[in-house]
């Protein structure tokens, strides 16, 4: 089995638009400033088996659209790879992960983060940086479904959003 064959590669390495469909288990942090920044930027709410709907639009430059719909809010974000880091905007803000890539899973580690004015790009201290960290991995018992975990937190205000389940891709004609 070669890597892109399996549908988490493609999905998160491919060159191609995907979209993929699933549902999460959402989990909003329960400190005062991570519920109400959460609700200022508009994270779904807490709930299970949420519906997940996500459209990644890949440009032949690298950058890539990711279009997520998590129980009717979209979280919509712009997203590049340069070796095994990826950068991801949201807004104002760049978050920076470190992407392993192994056989069965890949793993997004937290680096830093960068607040966007125009072309100037501040970095932020750790406390105040929004981190990112997601495990994705090979469904058990189909390698057309992966499996995802995946945490937003700002280390000064705490957990803003957690969520897990299952994804995958939407046939042609799906949506």
């Amino acid at each position: 089995m070669s890597g892109h064959d399996v549908w988490i590669m493609r999905f998160h390495l491919g060159d191609r638009p995907v979209t993929a469909t699933g549902t999460l288990d959402v989990h909003r942090g329960a400190r005062w400033p991570a519920r109400v920044l959460a609700a200022a930027l508009r994270l779904p709410a807490t709930g299970t088996e949420v519906p997940l709907r996500v459209r990644i639009e890949r440009s032949p430059t690298g950058g890539e659209l990711w279009a997520r719909d998590i129980g009717g809010r979209r979280l919509d974000s712009t997203q590049r790879r340069s070796g095994d880091v990826v950068t991801e905007i949201v807004g104002p803000v760049e978050i920076r992960m470190r992407l392993t890539v192994r056989l069965d899973h890949l793993e997004f580690t937290p680096i830093g983060g960068t607040l966007r004015i125009g072309p100037v790009r501040i970095p932020l201290p750790r406390a105040l940086a929004p981190h990112t960290s997601a495990v994705a991995t090979v469904g058990p018992t189909d390698r057309s479904t992966f499996e995802v975990d995946a945490r937003i937190w700002v280390p000064s205000v705490g957990l803003l959003l957690a969520y897990r389940g299952h994804v995958h891709e939407e046939e042609a004609g799906d949506g």
